[in-house]
């Protein structure tokens, strides 16, 4: 489930509207050299666009224009330096910025066998096919890593099938399928270690067998749940995770599971609710007794306050796996929603005795005592949250807060977070949704309607659940606020429910 405020930090700006203001950034985001992109944007039409009155030099381009470049293999479009791919020795290495194919440096041994494996084989892929088939293993690697080399995803294409590529050999198939099972185990895990496991298996089980749809959607999965149980953007998150659903439906439309990634990636990610709703719809039909199609159609709806409903998807996800830690920490944060607080404080408080080192019941019970005024539980389940999440930027704040707590009480406390998490907002490092709270702690509502603003046309994930949000709530009164909460356009509760079974 997508965070409330005070869990791990989310930055303001992601993926979807990164502008790179050079031709230096775009040939960083891109891999290539300068020369190689100034030659693409006059041969090929790379989307590069110029400053008025700025000159040749002064240029920028958007991430998402860049992306969608990339992937026009995709829709039978040629894609730029289509050629057939020469076997390994035959590539020449005088200049590596022409030569994509080759495994990136740095790369772990085993990811640079199954890149060389691939391009040994010879199987008629053209050049950009298998150079965005290493994208999926690059990229994977690149954020696992980034937290202790400083590399930001932001610089890393999204996940993408490898077009025309030939049916992968039973032996391949059967590692792949091993590697898929492999990364559920991890990805059930929910702790940020294992979700970079998990996205190592799925990277590697589609380098194996790229037209596997379970894998692509073991790798949508994963990227949902590392916005929540690590550093990756948010809305950056949602990007890569939707071409890979979106490559799973297209691979099977069988597969109930595909449905519900791209369901889940719809909603919170596109903003899309009434294809969200069809896709749930979907997943449902093909299979009633996936829990976790109930659980996230309840996720997602209870953001417009349909309560009774979605408790409903909430039991009927419980009953089909009422061992699940993950269903019973969403049901008690939805229970809180809905104004049933003892039920749902007593739900979490459960699950934190039996679990510690679960992470959402410490975020979602952090929240509920900050709405409450409960300042030493809110710092010590925001101080586990943080914990858990290895978020600094989440530390610092609590840090600061608890300072000002210890020496002015509540206006001390509020001070001290408004001036760390104004700090981090103004660096991109925070979502305006957790600034925008404090504001209107502190009386400053003027701001936090303009943070609002910000974060919905921006369309941060968290904006779509402000309605339920106790703080933000003291907010309706405002002029605009109610306006922000109607523009979102909700589908009616009958029309996006599904079926009962």
């Amino acid at each position: 489930m997508p965070p409330m405020p005070t869990g791990p930090s989310r930055p303001q700006h992601d993926g979807t509207s990164l502008r790179l203001d050079s031709w230096k950034e775009i040939a960083t985001y891109l891999g290539k050299g300068e020369r190689t992109v100034k030659r693409w944007e006059t041969e090929r039409a790379l989307p590069v666009h110029r400053v008025p009155g700025g000159g040749r030099g002064s240029v920028y381009a958007f991430a998402a224009e860049l992306d969608e470049w990339l992937i026009s293999a995709r829709a039978g479009e040629s894609p730029p330096d289509a050629e057939p791919e020469p076997v390994p020795e035959q590539i020449s290495t005088a200049n590596p910025d022409e030569s994509p194919a080759l495994p990136p440096e740095g790369l772990p041994d085993h990811d640079q066998t199954a890149i060389a494996a691939a391009a040994a084989a010879g199987r008629g892929r053209t050049l950009l096919s298998f150079t965005l088939l290493a994208i999926v293993v690059l990229g994977g690697y690149l954020f696992i890593r980034h937290r202790s080399t400083g590399l930001h995803p932001a610089s890393i294409g999204p996940a993408a099938p490898a077009a025309g590529a030939p049916a992968a050999s039973d032996a391949e198939k059967q590692l792949a399928h091993e590697l898929y099972l492999r990364g559920r185990y991890e990805w059930n895990k929910r702790t940020p270690d294992s979700l970079d496991r998990a996205l190592d298996d799925f990277t590697q089980a589609i380098v194996h067998d790229p037209a596997s749809a379970p894998a692509y959607v073991g790798l949508a999965d994963t990227y949902d749940l590392l916005r929540e149980y690590s550093l990756m953007p948010g809305n950056e998150a949602y990007r890569r995770a939707i071409v890979a659903s979106r490559r799973a439906v297209e691979l099977d439309d069988s597969l109930a599971e595909a449905h519900r990634s791209l369901a889940f990636d719809e909603f919170w990610g596109s903003w899309d609710f009434l294809a969200a709703s069809k896709e749930f719809h979907r997943a449902t039909e093909l299979n009633p007794h996936d829990p976790l199609a109930h659980l996230w159609f309840a996720n997602a709806f209870a953001g417009p306050g349909w309560f009774p409903l979605c408790l409903r998807e909430m039991e009927r996800a419980q009953e089909l796996d009422p061992s699940s830690r993950v269903i019973l920490a969403d049901k008690g944060q939805v229970l809180l929603d809905s104004g049933q607080i003892g039920q749902g404080v007593e739900l979490l408080k459960q699950i934190e005795q039996t679990d510690p080192d679960f992470l959402p019941p410490h975020r979602f019970l952090a929240t509920f005592y900050f709405s409450r005024r409960d300042y030493p539980n809110f710092l010590a389940e925001n101080q586990k949250a943080a914990e858990l999440a290895r978020d600094p930027v989440l530390q610092a704040e609590n840090a600061a807060a608890r300072e000002g707590f210890r020496r002015d009480g509540e206006r001390g406390l509020l001070d001290r977070l408004y001036e760390t998490e104004k700090a981090h907002y103004g660096a991109g490092k925070l979502s305006g949704v957790y600034l925008a709270r404090t504001c209107v702690r502190l009386g400053k509502k003027d701001e936090a309607l303009n943070l609002l603003r910000a974060e919905y046309e921006g369309h941060g994930s968290e904006f779509l659940l402000i309605r339920n949000d106790l703080v933000l709530t003291e907010l309706k009164a405002e002029p605009g606020y109610q306006q922000l909460i109607d523009d979102l356009h909700f589908p009616a509760p009958d029309s996006a429910a599904p079926k009962p079974k």
